[in-house]
């Protein structure tokens, strides 16, 4: 009875902290800024550049290019949108997402270029708005989505599909 009730306490606490606004911000980058580029790469671009990055590039042995290491993403504007590792050419790891104004906005965990793990986005008071469960690119799990007052949908997949209850 006890172990039940302290489950129940534990739920309701991570419901609490699930609809905390996030606060926060994106990382301040000028156009001085030095990526942590790894060995064997060069940084490329800026906030104003052609590109709309900050990125590492590495060369092939048969000519071509590749970005890899940490990069960050600007809109046409110069605020930064994206923060990230790429290896490759393909996003991994955990990226943020920022508006505008810099505020938080989602983020996603990345495998080879696919969705693998957590995604999430905010709303813009900084609630959630869902959270969704991604293996190798397929929503696996209970995936929530929350209204604006809070209230949450769950909705179960495998293999990227619903499954009927």
């Amino acid at each position: 009875m006890i172990r039940k009730m302290m489950m129940m306490q534990f739920a309701l606490a991570g419901i609490a902290l699930a609809q905390a606004p996030t606060l926060e911000q994106a990382p301040v980058v000028g156009t001085t800024h030095k990526l942590a580029c790894p060995s064997g790469t060069r940084q490329i671009g800026g906030p104003r550049s052609d590109f709309g990055a900050y990125a590492c590039l590495k060369g092939t042995v048969d000519g071509m290019r590749l970005m890899h290491g940490p990069m960050v993403s600007f809109d046409n504007a110069g605020h930064v949108v994206a923060v990230g590792q790429m290896e490759e050419n393909f996003r991994t790891g955990t990226w943020k997402f920022f508006d505008a104004d810099g505020k938080l906005i989602g983020k996603t965990s990345f495998l080879k270029g696919e969705y693998d793990g957590a995604r999430v986005e905010y709303q813009a008071d900084g609630k959630l708005k869902f959270e969704e469960m991604w293996v190798k690119g397929k929503r696996q799990g209970a995936q929530k989505a929350f209204d604006t007052l809070g209230q949450m949908t769950v909705t179960e997949y495998r293999d990227d599909r619903p499954v009927a209850k």
